[in-house]
């Protein structure tokens, strides 16, 4: 017997809703272009070690969940939010000493959110100048 595994396609309901459509995402897209990773869903332990030396080795990067790579954002269930924020805090301690912000951005009924991997001390947070759009932000 052979089974096949394929992500699950998330439908996007009401208005399509792009990256674009938040000048709080545009901004980190345009501030880390070079490194941009688009995630539909949250990705397994694995893929993101994968992902970890692409983001560290571009001098930053960018790590959007519930977003897909045409820049749709399709958001992730809100039961999922705590439960990715302990996911990569503990990854991220784990596998990398470069300073990791995660962040939650809403966009009317669908949230995102985003992974920041900077090149510098674990003190700095470059986030805070974009704070009054971020629903919530956790420094790893």
């Amino acid at each position: 017997m052979r089974i096949d595994f394929r992500p699950v396609q998330r439908q996007v309901y009401g208005n399509p809703m792009t990256v674009h459509d938040s000048s709080t995402l545009a901004a980190l897209i345009a501030a880390y272009e070079k490194a941009v990773v688009f995630e539909e869903s949250t990705p397994g332990a694995l893929r993101i070690a994968k992902a970890f030396p692409a983001l560290h080795w571009s001098n930053g990067g960018l790590l959007l969940l519930g977003v897909r790579k045409d820049g749709t954002v399709i958001g992730i269930p809100e039961a999922e939010v705590d439960g990715i924020f302990d996911k990569f805090a503990h990854l991220c301690a784990e596998l990398t000493k470069t300073s990791v912000e995660i962040g939650l951005l809403r966009f009317d009924d669908r949230l995102v959110v985003f992974l920041v991997f900077n090149v510098i001390p674990r003190h700095t947070r470059p986030l805070e100048r974009y704070a009054e759009d971020i629903e919530r932000i956790a420094v790893v």
